[in-house]
């Protein structure tokens, strides 16, 4: 039985530049705590937390996200729940967003739709050919 992932096709939300290149998202950031910037590979498959830099990013650190098409940045105020990190917001191209920690090593993210828990219900469906929707 093989494994079914749910791909996240995701753009930025400021100049729609199409940031999903394969199961990888590619962004810019800035480590503070080290002074680095670089380019940054994030999973695309939700639920997977796999990072891959141009530099290092220790542990626990916090980035800055930033799109890598209109250098904007891809931060929002609002903290995550599980360790106060500033988030990170990205639009799904086919609508909703999704939001993620910017703390290496933090688990915390949300998928966001319309407001409506049975848009995304029915997203999740569709993506796996579930007969629910």
């Amino acid at each position: 039985m093989s494994k079914q992932m749910l791909v996240l096709q995701l753009c930025c939300p400021h100049c729609s530049a199409a940031l999903t290149q394969g199961n990888r998202v590619r962004l810019d950031a800035y480590v503070k705590d080290t002074n680095q910037d670089g380019e940054v590979s994030l999973s695309a498959v939700f639920g997977e937390y796999a990072v891959e830099s141009s530099f290092d990013i220790p542990e626990g650190a916090v980035a800055e996200f930033r799109c890598p098409e209109c250098d904007t940045s891809v931060m929002i105020q609002v903290y995550c729940r599980q360790c106060n990190a500033p988030m990170v917001s990205l639009n799904q191209v086919a609508g909703g967003y999704v939001e993620f920690c910017s703390r290496r090593g933090c688990k915390g993210h949300a998928i966001g739709g319309q407001g409506d828990i049975d848009d995304m219900i029915s997203m999740m469906n569709k993506k796996f050919n579930t007969p629910y929707d």
